[in-house]
């Protein structure tokens, strides 16, 4: 079983500015390619100028926010949140000028749900799913036609469309909830990787350290033992009695005193290395 907890801290969540932009232009370009091919090349009646329209107005609300904001801006839950409402409504009002639930591109509302379960917290993910959910419901009760052949209607029955109905709704709770928790996970596992790194460079930083120091012990002791040895030496030679003679005892004293903490810090590091 996952130890993710179900809600997890979400105050630093956040989501590009860019990433929406660029997810409005992708559909954009593909409601313009669907509604041109409907009309122009199969010859399908509907109501082309109002599809454009609303296509048009996302295209307007795309270019204003890359003028007026930079495309690296993080935005906070509640102005993600209306943005991505704003994709569903404008998904719903196309769909409602062509067929509502009997329309099979109805499933490209779960965009905007996936979308905030990937980025954003618990509550902005369930209040989308709820518009998605009010949205899909007001299709199905009132909307155009479904483009079909001239002077031909294609009528599907109710049941058709409630069973529509009622696999949206079941994909849009259960898209949310699965995205929502493998995000969570990838997300705890990028922490728990970052925070392996800032340990294993801690180590690495101690263990430079340790050769440094190991390093420094070596180093200095040739020249500590000359200076013990010639401490020795004076000691030897200057009477006791000698106005030298104590300073002579307190350099024979630090002097071992050096060694033995440079042989504490070179045993520290070979038990370091095991």
């Amino acid at each position: 079983m996952s130890d993710i907890p179900l809600f997890p801290d979400f105050a630093s969540r956040s989501l590009r500015l860019d990433t929406l932009v660029r997810l409005r232009w992708l559909a954009v370009a593909g409601q313009t390619a669907a509604v041109v091919v409907v009309f122009f090349v199969l010859g399908f009646p509907l109501p082309i100028w109002l599809c454009l329209a609303l296509i048009a107005l996302s295209a307007l609300l795309n270019l204003t926010l890359r003028v007026r904001y930079p495309s690296s801006l993080r935005l906070r839950s509640v102005a993600a949140s209306f943005l991505l409402a704003y994709d569903v409504l404008q998904l719903g009002g196309l769909l409602f000028l062509t067929g509502g639930l009997d329309n099979p591109f109805i499933i490209l509302l779960l965009v905007p749900v996936v979308v905030s379960a990937t980025t954003l917290a618990p509550r902005p993910t369930m209040l989308l799913s709820l518009l998605v959910v009010t949205v899909a419901s007001g299709l199905g009760l009132a909307h155009g036609p479904l483009p079909w052949y001239p002077g031909a209607q294609l009528t599907l029955p109710p049941i058709y469309s409630a069973g529509g109905w009622v696999a949206l709704v079941s994909a849009c709770a259960f898209t949310g909830i699965y995205t929502f928790r493998v995000a969570e996970e990838a997300r705890q596992l990028a922490k728990a990787l970052n925070a392996t790194e800032m340990v294993l460079a801690r180590e690495q930083h101690l263990s430079a350290l340790d050769g440094l120091a190991a390093a420094a012990a070596h180093e200095l002791g040739t020249p500590l033992a000359t200076i013990a040895l010639v401490a020795r030496e004076l000691e030897r030679a200057i009477p006791p009695d000698s106005e030298h003679a104590d300073d002579i005892a307190l350099l024979n004293s630090q002097a071992q005193r050096c060694r033995d903490i440079l042989a504490k810090i070179t045993s520290l590091s070979d038990e370091g290395d095991y």
